[in-house]
């Protein structure tokens, strides 16, 4: 039983993990090596290395609260991003700015950040149950074969 949980967390990782997306870009580079199509303004927030950065006055600087944005979105410190009822999670890198628009961690436009990360999840949930019928089918195959142990 041991092996077969195994196995099939193995798998479901295996599946999750695998994106298949190709991250090359090619941008300029601007302050502490992070890549920037866009150039950031006062006010924008960023999340990087698990801490939570306002721009002011040309430089990143860790932010002491949550932060409230123009538009009443509310970016708190530890990547979360709050608007009305709905709540996404900044990856390392993507850049919100004082006005609620979503950047990727290369300056590129996220549009509809709050849908896609809804729609992102929904794909890694699919994986993940694809890569768990997956198990299932192979402990069937394991247990219908080997009927002559009781």
């Amino acid at each position: 039983m041991k092996k077969l949980f195994v196995i099939a967390l193995a798998a479901i990782t295996f599946t999750a993990c695998n994106t298949g997306e190709d991250n090359t870009t090619t941008t300029e580079t601007t302050t502490e090596n992070t890549t920037m199509d866009r150039t950031p303004s006062d006010g924008d927030v960023t999340y990087r290395d698990n801490r939570l950065r306002v721009y002011r006055n040309g430089n990143w600087t860790d932010a002491d609260n949550d932060v409230t944005l123009e538009n009443g979105t509310v970016v708190s410190r530890d990547g979360r991003v709050r608007r009305e009822d709905r709540e996404v999670r900044l990856q390392d890198g993507e850049v919100v700015s004082r006005t609620g628009d979503f950047f990727d961690r290369t300056g590129r436009a996220i549009n509809n950040a709050w849908d896609a990360t809804k729609e992102g999840a929904r794909d890694a949930g699919n994986a993940v149950e694809r890569a768990a019928d997956k198990v299932g089918e192979k402990t069937r195959d394991v247990f219908d074969g080997d009927s002559t142990r009781r």
